[in-house]
């Protein structure tokens, strides 16, 4: 007996189709028209009430099967997310922290060859502005000046003041300028020194720190003198050339001064 709504094949005493379900009728030995059983059929006897579509078991079946497997690939790509979400978080500090060492490296790197390039000057400079306790300040320079003024005319010699800025020919060279620069060398009891011009009187690097000098060589004297007053290993020395002492064109010799008056109001001024 075949059924006449979706056209399976059943047993002769069968009262509902194996397939659809529906009840069978006894007239019916063959079916009007036969569809594969996946196929959803509409009764040809119904045309004045349709039918809803017949869907096969194995329809409902295979439509059961792909819904079971929904809840788990959701599942799966939730769960790949969140991994790479952790993932990234956890390599971000890391890459972080080597950005910021690699970064302080380099600065303390610049650090370093900004400090290699700075000159002795730059040095003496910045060193003087943080000195607590200078050994040569304004108000001694000025009481310097008062000294010399009175000590020259005492010798009957006229002395003027220079500096690093401001040079007297002497010798054949520019004095304090040369020895400064290390044009010509400076020589003490005949060893060799090193000269630099110190505004503290304690930052130069060097062996004698000039903070200042006086000659007599534009006076019109019958000999001239060059005096720089320094600061040796903390002390405060007064060093003499004159003609004569040994001066050549490639050094000029220095000598402490014998003057007691002149020796004594130098240290009184740094002392004070």
């Amino acid at each position: 007996m075949f059924c006449q709504y979706c056209g399976t094949k059943n047993e002769a005493d069968s009262r509902f189709c194996i397939n659809c379900g529906k009840p069978l009728e006894d007239a019916t030995e063959q079916p009007a028209t036969q569809q594969p059983k996946e196929d959803m059929v509409t009764p040809s006897n119904s045309a004045s009430t349709p039918h809803e579509p017949v869907v096969s078991r194995q329809a409902v079946k295979q439509q059961s099967k792909s819904k079971k497997w929904v809840p788990v690939l959701i599942g799966g790509l939730v769960v790949l997310a969140i991994a790479v979400e952790a993932g990234f978080y956890l390599q971000k500090p890391a890459a972080n922290t080597k950005t910021a060492t690699s970064a302080s490296s380099k600065q303390q790197s610049t650090q370093a060859s900004d400090s290699e390039s700075i000159s002795d000057s730059e040095v003496s400079s910045s060193s003087s502005e943080s000195v607590a306790n200078p050994l040569w300040t304004e108000s001694k320079k000025d009481s310097l000046q008062s000294f010399m003024a009175d000590w020259g005319t005492e010798m009957d010699q006229d002395y003027q003041e220079y500096s690093d800025h401001h040079n007297v020919s002497l010798y054949g060279v520019d004095l304090p300028g040369d020895l400064l620069s290390g044009a010509i060398q400076t020589e003490v009891g005949g060893s060799p020194v090193t000269v630099k011009w110190s505004e503290d009187g304690v930052s130069a690097k060097a062996d004698y720190k000039v903070v200042a000098a006086y000659s007599d060589a534009n006076s019109g004297g019958e000999e001239d003198h060059f005096y720089l007053f320094t600061i040796h290993d903390g002390r405060p020395v007064v060093l003499i050339a004159q003609e004569g002492q040994g001066s050549t064109s490639s050094s000029i010799a220095f000598k402490e001064t014998e003057n007691t008056d002149l020796r004594n109001g130098f240290s009184d001024i740094i002392d004070n």
